[in-house]
């Protein structure tokens, strides 16, 4: 359950590190958070779309910062965190959002498919987690964000191995979650349902389910806009977007045998 706090913070400049920034969810946080005063950091792997987006955000280097970085690979983490101290000489928040999916049946699905995934989506998380915690934790102060999805929560067909990663990361930030009590760092898990974005380069749309369709698609604007809601309330805790999903995700904790029949039914 997400635990909602009264109180608020002004993102003007906040240094807000957003993974997989270049589209999708990444490049609409990235938007709303320069639009409400923040200092952003821009990570993903095209170089080209990033360099584009901070031009268009405005205001220089000294508001956003364009570093080209594969989360799959220690070096460029690393590079990542060094050219944010350097340049801001901190970072408030970490969004964790680069990812990315392969559907197929588990019949026909591919491991190499399921190992790449696990590298950007699980480890890629881990490593980012990781390298910038530790500069959070002396600063007593800072939040974890990690994007992960509905289908972390909810298990439906042609979505196994994507799932895996999901749930895996979920895990993760639940456990972070206790870890970081008393510390002053925070952690938000965002578990949106589908949405149409450059995610579906990869991942057939034909092949969801049509649970995704009753638990409501969303779009990136939308999941930007609960992020950044998380970001500005400080939220440890959980997140769901769309809410309405939330019946279905309780049902599935309290009644999976009922939650398999219902899947069964709707796939």
């Amino acid at each position: 359950m997400t635990r909602r706090h009264r109180e608020t913070v002004d993102l003007h400049d906040k240094v807000i590190v957003i993974t997989g920034a270049s589209s999708g969810f990444g490049e609409a946080i990235a938007r709303r958070c320069a639009r409400e005063g923040a200092r952003v950091v821009l990570a993903a792997r095209s170089a080209e779309k990033l360099e584009g987006l901070a031009e268009e955000l405005g205001g220089g280097a000294n508001r956003a910062l364009a570093i080209p970085t594969d989360v799959a690979s220690d070096g460029d983490v690393a590079r990542l965190a060094a050219a944010t101290l350097e340049r801001f000489g901190r970072v408030d928040v970490l969004v964790n959002n680069a990812g990315f999916g392969v559907l197929d049946r588990l019949a026909e699905a591919k491991l190499a498919d399921l190992q790449e995934m696990i590298e950007v989506n699980l480890y890629g998380a881990i490593r980012c987690m990781q390298t910038f915690l530790p500069y959070m934790l002396a600063r007593r102060d800072g939040q974890i964000i990690f994007m992960a999805s509905l289908a972390g929560l909810i298990a439906t067909t042609n979505m196994a191995f994507y799932s895996a990663t999901k749930f895996a990361l979920v895990g993760l930030a639940r456990t972070l979650m206790l870890e970081l009590y008393g510390t002053g760092v925070r952690c938000a898990l965002v578990c949106p349902n589908v949405a149409l974005t450059g995610f579906q380069q990869r991942a057939d749309i034909r092949k969801y389910s049509r649970v995704s369709r009753i638990a409501g698609w969303v779009t990136s604007e939308r999941v930007a806009q609960a992020t950044v809601r998380a970001i500005a309330r400080r939220t440890h805790g959980e997140v769901l977007v769309p809410h309405r999903a939330r019946p279905l995700v309780a049902i599935g904790a309290a009644f999976p045998g009922l939650s398999r029949l219902v899947l069964r039914i709707v796939r």
